[in-house]
C-alpha cells in the first residue's frame, strides 16, 4: 500500500485563489482523490481551470473537482456565472422541466470552469425550525422533494456533471445546525423510512452518482449514543448499501464541522467514517488535519484487514465513477457565453417563482412616490452576498425601479425598538417590509406588526424562507421570493410595478397552500 493509493479517499479544500506550494506538495505526495472549491478560491473564476490543472498535475491522476453550487443562498460562483434560484424557488414554479433545465445550466457552467461534481441537490425535507436548510430544500413534503430532486439530478447528470443527494438520511427536521453542534432526530425507523428516506430512495432508483452523509444522530438507526450517521456502519453500510441497494459513491459532509469536532478528532472521524462505509472523506479547510487524516488511514489500511477490505471496495467505486467523468464543456462555451445563454431561463424561473399568500387589491401596483417606503434587511450581516456587480445592493436595485420611493435599511439581528427607530425616520402611506428569516429573528416581524398599527397598507415580502408569513396576520398582502439574489428581486419588483400578474399557485410549502 502506498500514499498515492490512500490519497484517493480524500476530497480536500484549499485556501486562497491559487493553491499554495505546501498544498501542492501534499497533493503530489499523496495523490488525493479530488478537491472542493469554495468562494474563497473563486475571486476570479476564470483562473480556476488553470489552478485545477496545477492540482491535477501534482496529483498525477484524474481528479474529482467538486463544488456546492446549489442555487439561491448556496452559490460559490458569484461572479461571471449565473445567479441561479434556490431549490424552493424552483419548486414554486411548479415545473420539473424548468428545474431540470436549471440544473443542466448549472452543470454546463461548472464544466466550463473544469468542475465535474456538484454536491447538490439537497434532498432534506424542510421544517420551519431548521436553521440551516430553509429554501435550500425543495419543499416540506417527501413527494415534492423527490419530484424536484430527481429533476435536478437528471439535469446535472445530463450535462455531464456528477450529482450528489444530500444530507442522507435527511436532516430537514434537525433543530440545530450541524456546522456548530450535533443535532438529534428522534423519530421511529418506520417514520424515517416513509418520510426522510423517501427522496433518497427515489434518487437511488434514478441512478444518482453520489450521496452525502449528514452529521446527525438518528437513534432509530444507530444504537451508539450520539454517534453521527457519518460514522455509523449500521446506516452507511447496513441501511444505505445493503437495504437500499445504493452502488454509487458515499461522501461525508465536511469532517471539520462542529457536530464532528466537538466529540472526535478529525483524523479519528475520517477513519471511523471510512470503516463505516464512506468512500470519499471531505476535509475542507485545514492542511495539517488533512495530512493527519491521510497518515491515520494509511496506517489502518496497512495493519488492519477490515480497513484493507474496505479500501478495495471504495477504490473500485472511485475508479468506476472517475471512468465516467468528463471535464470537457460539451458546448465548448466559456462561462460568460453560457451566462448570456442562460439569462432568459433565470428570468423565467425567477418570475414564475414569486408567490403571494394574500393580496390586497389596492396594494399592487406600488406607487412610485415618496408615499412608499421600502424597508430592507441588511442581509450581509447574516450571509455572504457578493455578486458580480457588487455596487448593485438591494437598495440600488429597488431605486433603479422605484426612483421616487423611500428606503430604510435595518439589521435583521437588531431589536424591535432599533428596527422601528430606523423605519420611523420616514413618513409614508405605503410600506413594503422585506424580512430575512423573520421566523428565526422574530424582532423583524414584531417591528412590522407594531408599524402596521399606524400604516394600513403594509406588504410583507419574505426574502428567504416563506415561514415568516405565518406570523403576519396583520398584513393584507404577503409574498415570498425564496431568495435574495438579483434576479429574484427584479422579478418581485416587476410584479410590484404591475408588469406581471401576482401568482398564488404552486406553493412549495404545504401548510401555506392549504
Amino acid at each position: 500500500m502506498n500514499k498515492k493509493q490512500i490519497g484517493k479517499l480524500f476530497i480536500l479544500g484549499y485556501q486562497g485563489e491559487e493553491p499554495s506550494s505546501e498544498f501542492l506538495s501534499f497533493v503530489e505526495e499523496w495523490g488525493i482523490g479530488g478537491v472542493i472549491v469554495f468562494a474563497r478560491n473563486l475571486n476570479d473564476p476564470l483562473q480556476l481551470p488553470k489552478n485545477l490543472k496545477k492540482i491535477e498535475e501534482a496529483a498525477q491522476c484524474k481528479l474529482f473537482t467538486a463544488i456546492d453550487q446549489e442555487g439561491g443562498l448556496v452559490l460559490r460562483i458569484l461572479s461571471h456565472g449565473s445567479l441561479f434560484p434556490s431549490a424552493m424557488a424552483l419548486a414554486a414554479t411548479g415545473s420539473t422541466e424548468l428545474t431540470k433545465k436549471c440544473y443542466q445550466a448549472i452543470g454546463e457552467e461548472m464544466l466550463s470552469l473544469g468542475l465535474n461534481w456538484n454536491l447538490a441537490p439537497v434532498l432534506d425535507i424542510n421544517h420551519p425550525s431548521n436553521p440551516g436548510i430553509g429554501a435550500r430544500s425543495f419543499s416540506d413534503t417527501p413527494e415534492n422533494v423527490a419530484k424536484y430532486g430527481i429533476a435536478a439530478i437528471k439535469g446535472l447528470q445530463y450535462a455531464g456533471v456528477m450529482a450528489c443527494a444530500k444530507h442522507f438520511p435527511g436532516k430537514g427536521h434537525a433543530q440545530k445546525d450541524s456546522h456548530l453542534t450535533l443535532p438529534t432526530i428522534p423519530y421511529s425507523a418506520e417514520r424515517l423510512k416513509s418520510f426522510e428516506l423517501f427522496p433518497f430512495i427515489k434518487a437511488i432508483e434514478n441512478n444518482v452518482s453520489a450521496i452525502m452523509t449528514s452529521h446527525v444522530f438518528f437513534p432509530a438507526f444507530e444504537k451508539t449514543e450520539n454517534l453521527p450517521i457519518t460514522l455509523s456502519k449500521s446506516v452507511l453500510t447496513d441501511l444505505l448499501r445493503n437495504e437500499l441497494g445504493f452502488k454509487g459513491l458515499v461522501i461525508t459532509d465536511d469532517l471539520e464541522m462542529g457536530a464532528i469536532t466537538e466529540s472526535y478528532g478529525i483524523a479519528q472521524a475520517a477513519l471511523k467514517s471510512f470503516l463505516a462505509g464512506a468512500d470519499q472523506l471531505l476535509i475542507c479547510h485545514t492542511l495539517e488535519q488533512q495530512k493527519l487524516a491521510a497518515e491515520t488511514l494509511l496506517k489502518a489500511v496497512e495493519t488492519d484487514s477490515l480497513a484493507s477490505f474496505r479500501f478495495e471496495e471504495s477504490l473500485q467505486r472511485i475508479n468506476q465513477a472517475k471512468s465516467k467523468l468528463s471535464n470537457e464543456n460539451k458546448n465548448k462555451s466559456n462561462i460568460d457565453e453560457l451566462k448570456a445563454k442562460h439569462e432568459d431561463l433565470i428570468r423565467i424561473i425567477s418570475e414564475e417563482s414569486i408567490k403571494f399568500l394574500s393580496i390586497d387589491s389596492n396594494a399592487i401596483p406600488i406607487k412610485n412616490s415618496s408615499d412608499t417606503l421600502f424597508v430592507l434587511p441588511l442581509i450581509s450581516s447574516l450571509v455572504q452576498v457578493e455578486e458580480e456587480h457588487k455596487d448593485k445592493s438591494l437598495a440600488n436595485i429597488i431605486k433603479n425601479e422605484f426612483s421616487q420611493c423611500l428606503i430604510s435599511i435595518y439589521d435583521p439581528k437588531a431589536t424591535k425598538e432599533q428596527i422601528l427607530a430606523e423605519i420611523n425616520k420616514f413618513k409614508a402611506q405605503n410600506i413594503v417590509f422585506m424580512t430575512y428569516n423573520g421566523h428565526l429573528f422574530k424582532q423583524q416581524l414584531e417591528a412590522a406588526r407594531e408599524k402596521s398599527k399606524d400604516c394600513n397598507n403594509i406588504t410583507i415580502v419574505a426574502l428567504r424562507n416563506p415561514y415568516d408569513l405565518f406570523e403576519c396576520d396583520f398584513a393584507k398582502t404577503k409574498c415570498a421570493t425564496f431568495g435574495f439574489r438579483t434576479p429574484a428581486i427584479k422579478a418581485l419588483l416587476n410584479v410590484l410595478k404591475g408588469n406581471l400578474k401576482p401568482s398564488t399557485n404552486n406553493w412549495p410549502i404545504s401548510s401555506l397552500s392549504e
